[in-house]
């Protein structure tokens, strides 16, 4: 599946409507470059699950937990991290799948294991400053 999106209210709009089709134990990776909207679209499934309050990126906290919607919502940010990094201390091998819904920023910085049932969801910003989404397993085609 593949959208367009005209703006980041679009963008969350569409990743609330996704995210009520989601299920606890779901895995979403999501896939962008710096400024891509990864983080509009986490606001957006926060919105869908019924959580209050403002998703933020937790690039520097490495973990954002939010309670009150349907089921919790888990948002990683690993940015930051790099080959170096102590994947057991982190503990997200045994997190994943989570009670609710888990997303993870940057994914290909983690070496895995990842749930089979794992999602993907790439986002590019289109030459107009709009966002090209596309949810699947393959990445898209650059502009």
């Amino acid at each position: 599946m593949e959208y367009v999106t005209r703006s980041a209210e679009e963008t969350r709009a569409m990743a609330s409507a996704w995210a009520q089709s989601l299920a606890p134990g779901a895995v979403v990776r999501l896939h962008g470059g710096l400024g891509a909207g990864k983080t509009t679209w986490v606001q957006g499934m926060a919105r869908g699950l019924g959580i209050e309050g403002e998703a933020t990126s937790p690039t520097f906290a490495l973990l954002h937990e939010y309670e009150g919607g349907a089921f919790p919502l888990q948002h990683w940010d690993l940015y930051r991290l790099g080959p170096e990094t102590d994947w057991c201390q982190l503990d997200l091998a045994d997190q994943l799948p989570g009670p609710g819904v888990t997303v993870v920023e940057w994914p290909e910085r983690y070496p895995g294991p990842w749930p089979e049932t794992a999602q993907d969801v790439w986002i590019e910003e289109t030459p107009a400053g709009g966002r090209r989404i596309r949810i699947g397993s393959k990445r898209p085609l650059p502009w």
